[in-house]
């Protein structure tokens, strides 16, 4: 058998085993799909969503933290809340399960008994960050005045203070992803 023979075998072998890898990964993915029960519950969430259009309300914007444990930044996200009119606001914390912000574990009251009761516990680069972020979405979505959503993680920081925030994203159609 000749080295281009080879070559041409090996060069099969590698594209078979790639097409296997991507049908495995698209299966895998498959299991992940929405259950019946999943899927009308964010079908739920969604049209009373489209109802929050009409809301005539005072619009709040949804601050939604996905933390691992505590919040280490705290006293920034404090001082940031501190002046806002709370009624402009919510905050959803998803920490980890049976973690509770209090006394002992935060410096702001803004974070007390904020965090989700049916937390997940969460993988960096998991499926499980999406269904945590599915988890506070859905919690916010309860509120209908709450008319903007800022998801954030554990190390982000505000860079102005509550109102520029406030004014620039109710003033604003667009979403901003990655910013």
């Amino acid at each position: 058998m000749s080295v281009r023979n080879v070559l041409w075998l090996w060069w099969k072998l590698l594209v078979l085993v790639s097409l296997t890898l991507c049908v495995l990964a698209f299966l895998k993915l498959q299991n992940y799909s929405l259950s019946d029960s999943e899927l009308s519950s964010s079908t739920s969430s969604i049209s009373s969503r489209s109802r929050a259009v009409d809301y005539t309300g005072n619009p709040k914007v949804a601050f939604l933290f996905l933390v691992r444990r505590n919040l280490p930044l705290d006293f920034l996200w404090g001082n940031f809340f501190e002046n806002a009119d709370t009624g402009n606001f919510s905050i959803y914390v998803h920490s980890e399960p049976g973690f509770v912000f209090d006394e002992s574990t935060t410096r702001s009251t803004f974070f007390f008994n904020r965090q989700l009761t049916n937390s997940i516990k969460v993988a960096w680069g998991e499926s499980s960050m999406i269904q945590a972020e599915k988890l506070l979405l859905g919690a916010a979505l309860d509120d209908p005045a709450n008319q903007r959503f800022v998801l954030l993680s554990d190390s982000c920081v505000p860079l102005y203070n509550f109102s520029f925030i406030y004014n620039y994203l109710m003033a604003s159609p667009r979403s901003f992803v990655d910013r």
